[in-house]
């Protein structure tokens, strides 16, 4: 039952209730002058007394109408209570939550965490994945799989920035490491949080459905490839059907691949794939010498174009939008620990004037004061640095620069051997390379559970997590597009999801939490461009923020005195919200916190140990992207 319904009941009981009041006033007034009136004059005349009887007798009968109409009234708002009642306790339950046992869908970056915060919030825990490893899609793969990085990924992000709030990564890794490292932190901090022994691997979730009286139940299938469904010509049959009180969904997003439609692209000879398909300049194909086109400029299309210039005969690198390209070093630091905000800052400075004028701003002094502008690159954007997803690569401007890469505008069409763009030129080319995005999947899920519209989840999510019109029992962790690490996002989200469940962090009502909605997407829209890839992003300081907020894990400099210089000076590391709150962690944290300041100064070659030193044992290292 609507919000509104409710309001206008208890509106018409507080007028009843008024009604009421006021018939008894003139009741009891009518009363008291007819005893004056019988003192007074003894010989009042009987038609006198008549009028005076029937006017009272009125007022009786309006009383009686009151309190019969006052009677039903209550009848109807408890009946509608209790259709309230039962309504929220089967599809959109508010708590209190019962939650003991619960089921991670995944175990990639998000959903190793998912689990290890639930079973540290005391939740009974049991982790599905498809795959015979954790890591998702920081795990090598020479065949097509689910989702997986080419061999010679590397992370766009600082460790530092990118860790888990609670296990830091050593200092003697590189700025920022190569995917074997980002897959042996991840595997070191399953087997610290005891997150491997609740896995079940090869295990390919088949069916996720609610339960009559709440729950979920998860239907699965054992999977030898892990092979994603969308390239499985029928789904597995499910052998395995397991309850649990509720689910957190971490099936990441780079895993269904969007390629765009153009004319003629059928009729193309040439070899086509998208980058998710990429592994390096021979497998699958040999690009040795060949003519080929990227056609996208975010992160991967640039770090394929980059190496396959190397390889190549020639490289065009498309883009409908212009970049905004992002060295990974500024002044001989990491790019996210110049231009990340600090606390100080952000304590200052309205959210309105960062968001909106200062961190733009910022981005533009410090890339065009580096490296010039992006328009004589060929690379005209048209729209402020922080109004799309920034490219990140030291390499992509130097290899524009001695023509192996050439920037072509968008594409209208294609031949048998060519590719012909909106400027008017064309191209002979051997290869076309789509680096052109994802499209949001979940499969294992009816579309009256979830269905995805233009790439976001139609209704919306509370908190890029809960779902509207779901059971609250039913979390999305990792849906976001962040600028900044999505690894520590994913943790804090996790957090959250955890004491709302422990009861410990209520629920805003219906209407708050529909408008906390609703300003998030008109916000996005105002801030991004109109794209597929903009409709889950978040920034990362303000995101985490307001989820700490929730749980009292926002960290408080006067709280925190022994680091108060390394809070308000430095970059909003992810070891800041383990200060306080639910899940505190100060000896970890505060030794990281001094730590990260510290290294703040240091040359990179400096911190990091020789790279393959770390390929073959444990060592450690992180990742987003």
């Amino acid at each position: 039952m609507e919000t509104s319904y409710l309001g206008e009941l208890a509106s018409m009981m507080g007028t009843l209730v008024l009604t009421l009041l006021i018939s008894v006033i003139v009741l009891v007034l009518a009363v008291i002058v007819w005893r004056e009136e019988e003192k007074t004059t003894r010989t009042m005349e009987t038609s006198y007394l008549g009028e005076l009887a029937s006017m009272m007798g009125t007022l009786v009968l309006t009383l009686l109408i009151s309190v019969i109409v006052l009677v039903l009234a209550v009848i109807v708002w408890g009946v509608g209570e209790k259709m309230v009642s039962k309504k929220k306790t089967s599809r959109n339950s508010r708590g209190p939550f019962n939650v003991r046992k619960v089921a991670v869908i995944g175990a990639g970056s998000s959903g190793i965490t998912a689990a290890k915060e639930a079973m540290e919030a005391g939740f009974s825990v049991v982790v599905f994945e498809q795959t015979g490893e954790i890591g998702g899609n920081w795990v090598f793969k020479e065949n097509e799989a689910h989702s997986s990085v080419y061999r010679t990924t590397v992370i766009n992000t600082s460790r530092q920035l990118m860790a888990f709030s609670d296990f830091p990564m050593p200092s003697h890794l590189p700025t920022y490491p190569h995917h074997k490292q980002i897959v042996k932190y991840f595997k070191q901090y399953a087997e610290h949080f005891g997150v491997m022994d609740v896995i079940r691997f090869h295990r390919q979730v088949v069916d996720i459905s609610p339960i009559s009286g709440g729950g979920w139940r998860v239907s699965s299938a054992p999977s030898s490839s892990g092979s994603p469904l969308y390239l499985l010509s029928s789904p597995p049959v499910p052998d395995e059907f397991e309850d649990f009180d509720a689910v957190m969904i971490c099936n990441g997003h780079h895993s269904v691949p969007r390629t765009p439609k153009f004319e003629g692209l059928e009729n193309f000879k040439g070899h086509k794939i998208h980058s998710h398909s990429y592994k390096d300049p021979q497998t699958g194909f040999n690009f040795h010498d060949k003519r080929v086109v990227v056609v996208g400029i975010g992160n991967s299309g640039v770090d394929i174009a980059n190496e396959l210039s190397r390889v190549s005969k020639q490289v065009y690198l498309c883009t409908r939008s212009g970049a905004w390209v992002f060295p990974k070093y500024l002044k001989g630091r990491a790019l996210d620990h110049v231009l990340s905000p600090t606390r100080l800052l952000v304590s200052i400075v309205p959210e309105w004037l960062m968001e909106n004028v200062l961190v733009g701003w910022m981005m533009r002094t410090a890339l065009e004061g580096h490296q010039g502008t992006m328009k004589s690159w060929g690379l005209d954007p048209h729209c402020r640095p922080d109004q799309m997803h920034p490219t990140v690569s030291h390499e992509i401007l130097h290899r524009i620069g001695t023509g192996t890469v050439r920037i072509k505008p968008q594409i209208t069409s294609f031949s048998e051997d060519s590719v012909f763009f909106s400027d008017g030129t064309s191209v002979k080319a051997d290869a076309v390379i789509f680096a052109t995005g994802y499209d949001l999947s979940f499969p294992f899920l009816s579309q009256d559970l979830i269905k995805v519209v233009n790439n976001r989840v139609e209704g919306g999510l509370f908190k890029m997590i809960f779902p509207v019109g779901l059971d609250y029992t039913f979390a999305i962790v990792g849906l976001i597009q962040p600028i900044g690490a999505i690894m520590p996002i994913a943790e804090m989200q996790s957090r959250l999801i955890s004491q709302i469940w422990l009861n410990a962090c209520p629920l805003p009502s219906d209407s708050d939490i529909q408008l906390e909605i609703s300003n998030r997407i008109a916000k996005m829209k105002k801030r991004y461009l109109n794209r597929d890839r903009h409709t889950i992003q978040v920034d990362f300081q303000p995101y985490m923020d307001e989820m700490a907020e929730m749980i009292g894990a926002k960290p408080e400099v006067l709280k925190n005195l022994a680091v108060a210089k390394e809070l308000l000076l430095s970059p909003i590391w992810p070891f800041q919200y383990r200060l306080q709150g639910p899940g505190a962690k100060p000896s970890i944290a505060i030794p990281a916190l001094k730590t990260c300041y510290k290294e703040l100064d240091e040359r990179p070659e400096k911190e990091a140990s020789d790279f393959w030193d770390d390929d073959d044992d444990d060592s450690s290292s992180s990742s987003s992207r």
